[in-house]
C-alpha cells in the first residue's frame, strides 16, 4: 500500500466514525511552491463535536521530522484528536499520537 493509498485509507475510515477531513498537500507543483509550513498534517479537520483532528500518515519507512512531531504534539496539548496512520502487520492502523513511538 503507497502512502497515498493509506492516506485515503485514513480518511474513509474516520469519516465513518463522523471525522470530517481534508487531505492537506503542500508538494511544489510547476512553478507554484508549497503554501502551508513544515509539519502540518496530511489530514486534518474536525470531528462531530468540532474538536480538531490532524493525522499524519507514515509507511514502513517513514519516521516523523522534528517540525511534525512539535505540530502533533501542539495540537494534542490544545485538545486535538490526533493520529498516526502507518501499517501494524502489514495492515493499515490508526493510532493516538501519544503511543506513537517511531
Amino acid at each position: 500500500m503507497t502512502a497515498s493509498e493509506l492516506t485515503r485509507w485514513a480518511k474513509a475510515h474516520l469519516e465513518k466514525q463522523g471525522h470530517r477531513l481534508n487531505r492537506v498537500n503542500n508538494i511544489p507543483i510547476r512553478r507554484r511552491k508549497g503554501t502551508i509550513e513544515k509539519g502540518w498534517a496530511d489530514l486534518q479537520g474536525y470531528d462531530s463535536n468540532g474538536v480538531y483532528t490532524a493525522v499524519e500518515v507514515k509507511t514502513a519507512n517513514d519516521n516523523l521530522s522534528d517540525e511534525q512531531r512539535f505540530r502533533l504534539q501542539d495540537a494534542e496539548k490544545c485538545g486535538a484528536n490526533v493520529f498516526i496512520c502507518t501499517f501494524v502487520d502489514n495492515e493499515p492502523f490508526l493510532v493516538q499520537f501519544e503511543g506513537y513511538k517511531k
